[in-house]
């Protein structure tokens, strides 16, 4: 699969060894020298564009929640383009009357409005199955 720009790994790697700016990088870069191969990142990929080589199982997303906190809302629009990135074409935000609002039908929960936002109004909460949870890897994750 292809990354799809969604920053979900940036979020949760415990030693901020990736980086990642959606509008100005077409994928995270990896600062070899602070992973320490936990493959979280790999491990909460919705997408599966990061391979998980040995320690952790692929995470089974059960269920997310999404929410705009439209008194932070600037209206920029970035999170409708960057869900247009994920869902190649398609979006879930859409600004209505200057705010943005999410059409949770077509969510996939993948955190790419979230990590886009730049007033941080859009919260992401992902939560996995337990029954693959290994490691350092959580059952709840919260984009950004």
């Amino acid at each position: 699969m292809k990354c799809i720009r969604c920053s979900t790994c940036v979020k949760v790697c415990p030693t901020s060894a990736i980086g990642f700016n959606p509008i100005t990088e077409e994928k995270p870069s990896v600062d070899v020298s602070k992973c320490i191969l936990c493959e979280l990142c790999g491990s909460h990929c919705p997408t599966g564009a990061i391979a998980v080589l040995c320690n952790l199982p692929i995470r089974r997303l059960e269920r997310h929640t999404i929410n705009v906190n439209r008194d932070m809302c600037i209206g920029c629009s970035l999170c409708v383009e960057a869900c247009k990135v994920a869902l190649k074409g398609d979006h879930a935000p859409y600004i209505k009357d200057g705010l943005a609002y999410i059409n949770e039908t077509k969510c996939i929960g993948c955190g790419a409005c979230a990590a886009t936002c730049p007033a941080e109004c859009i919260k992401v909460i992902k939560f996995y199955s337990p029954k693959v949870v290994a490691g350092r890897a959580e059952e709840v994750v919260v984009i950004p």
